[in-house]
């Protein structure tokens, strides 16, 4: 027999945009944290295709939520632009962190559990009907009765597809390499520098190769990728669950 399951808020995808919002909501009332339910196809740690650059916005967003950055980070202390035989720099103190996205969504999955967030990983939502009351979300696990439901499943959500949202979701190219360093030997490390060059755009890349030092597992790595938005294109893929 399928479980049902009663709840206030439903919040389909355990990324940072979910779970910062049971986050929010367990800080704004801690009883909130028994009200909330989060859903999720992936189980963390989870790979994900990201540079990691944590800004000044984001840190303040876990300040004003009193969390202390635990997942290894590397403080970029310069971002240097490059076109061609230009270049231009800014500091900071740092300017941002660089963080791996696994490490650091799973320390936030973790971190709303230890508050008394259910998250329920491995979840696949296929199926959305709304109604008067609230909305019913079928997974492969359960049928759940939200008042609220959260779509937080990223750029090619789920959600917005079953209720026929307006999206645009776009998907770009992203090739990432992670390459093992000794510190002492890269300025990029030695001088704590985050480098987006822009000279590919001359061969008709829309976007930059990007060379982020960084640590990954505690290793110190060089984080080298490419970011493509030229194949931006609009999903046209049959819905698949979430």
């Amino acid at each position: 027999m399928t479980e049902q399951i009663d709840v206030d808020v439903l919040i389909v995808g355990s990324g940072p945009s979910g779970i910062s919002t049971a986050l929010h909501l367990a800080r704004l009332d801690p009883s909130w944290a028994g009200r909330v339910v989060v859903v999720d196809k992936a189980v963390h740690p989870r790979e994900k295709l990201c540079g990691g650059g944590l800004t000044h916005i984001g840190q303040n967003i876990l300040a004003n939520l009193g969390l202390p950055l635990e997942p290894d980070n590397f403080p970029v202390k310069e971002v240097r632009l490059l076109y061609r035989d230009k270049s231009y720099s800014f500091y900071g103190n740092p300017v941002f962190r660089i963080v791996r996205r696994d490490e650091f969504d799973h320390w936030l999955v973790r971190t709303a559990e230890s508050l008394g967030v259910t998250v329920r990983q491995g979840e696949a939502v296929t199926a959305i009907t709304p109604g008067d009351a609230y909305v019913e979300v079928t997974t492969d696990r359960a049928v759940y009765h939200a008042k609220v439901l959260v779509a937080a499943d990223g750029s090619r959500s789920f959600v917005r597809r079953k209720l026929k949202w307006d999206d645009e979701s776009r998907v770009a190219r992203l090739v990432e390499v992670l390459t093992p360093e000794d510190p002492a030997k890269l300025p990029e490390f030695r001088d704590a520098v985050a480098v987006f060059d822009f000279t590919p755009m001359d061969d008709h890349l829309q976007g930059y190769y990007w060379d982020f030092p960084s640590y990954v597992g505690g290793r110190p790595m060089m984080n080298r990728g490419v970011f493509d938005s030229l194949s931006l294109i609009h999903i046209s893929e049959p819905t698949r669950p979430y």
